[in-house]
């Protein structure tokens, strides 16, 4: 089935994301990292694009892009296809970087604009590697930093996220406001993007049954959590590697322990856990049974 036009139009705002082919590292250490913060800032103004928020994980990045000129994809592709090549190159590998196309939903619905600034901005918290929103001001690979300490890159605009947390009645100033903001993730889930109802839901971070990401929402998650730590622990390996594709073999056997204490302990689905674990459902299911028959 042929791949549909991408929806883009002068003055845009989209959240673009994309994902390391088969959820593998497309950053392997800080050089890696700098050097796709620079081509973000090369071409940014070549195309005509604005960077208002941004995060980069492991295997993954998210952008918060304004279109200017409604030249995304242009940008997009200078972007994901020079540092594929780079990284190819500093790495002696080939093939593939990146799974399938980047996403790029379009921010429409008024107040969703700062909801996204704060699920992009709480990715290192959500996945914990940084400890804390306090922690997260110093971490120097997301935007939240550039926010309310200054300092670089100095392409990331900040004019929306001002005028949308300034208020003349108060003289603390928009960044206080904006902070406050972050620190104050509601109880339950809140939503990412903004786009229309029935929009793409994010297929690189763990999401409910409704397409909304979630942060630390349920006592179900709460319950998953701690046992990952403890599994992790036990087994010697990162929660980091037990979440996602790691074949591993000590990843491997935690994610199995952790989906049958989850089930043995919870009401819950294989679906909702195989989206906390970042695995299909099918290999959550096979885990799950081969726990079964390796017990008779």
């Amino acid at each position: 089935m042929p791949r549909g036009p991408r929806v883009d139009f002068p003055g845009a705002i989209h959240h673009v994301y994309a994902r390391g082919i088969e959820k593998r590292p497309i950053f392997l250490d800080d050089a890696d990292r700098k050097s796709f913060l620079e081509r973000i800032g090369k071409n940014l103004p070549k195309w005509g694009v604005r960077c208002l928020a941004w995060s980069l994980m492991p295997n993954h990045f998210h952008l918060l892009l304004q279109s200017v000129n409604g030249h995304l994809p242009s940008f997009m592709r200078c972007l994901m296809t020079g540092y594929s090549m780079r990284f190819n190159e500093r790495h002696r590998r080939v093939g593939h970087l990146f799974q399938n196309r980047y996403k790029s939903p379009v921010v429409r619905k008024d107040g969703y604009f700062r909801d996204v600034v704060r699920y992009i901005h709480l990715n290192p918290v959500r996945s914990e590697i940084v400890r804390s929103i306090l922690e997260l001001e110093e971490y120097p690979w997301t935007g939240h930093r550039h926010i309310v300490r200054g300092g670089p890159p100095a392409w990331q605009e900040t004019g929306l996220l001002q005028a949308e947390f300034e208020d003349p009645r108060d003289d603390a100033g928009w960044v206080r406001r904006y902070r406050e903001y972050i620190e104050k993730v509601p109880e339950g889930t809140f939503r990412t993007y903004g786009v229309e109802d029935g929009g793409p839901e994010c297929d690189v971070c763990p999401s409910d049954s409704t397409g909304i990401p979630e942060y630390k929402a349920s006592n179900s998650y709460k319950i998953f959590t701690g046992l990952l730590h403890r599994i992790a622990a036990t087994k010697g390996v990162p929660a980091s590697e037990v979440l996602g594709g790691d074949r591993g073999y000590a990843a491997v056997q935690a994610r199995r322990e952790l989906l049958r204490e989850c089930k043995s302990r919870m009401n819950i689905s294989v679906v909702q856990l195989s989206r906390w674990l970042g695995i299909s459902q099918s290999a959550a299911r096979y885990l799950l049974n081969s726990d079964n028959l390796r017990s008779r």
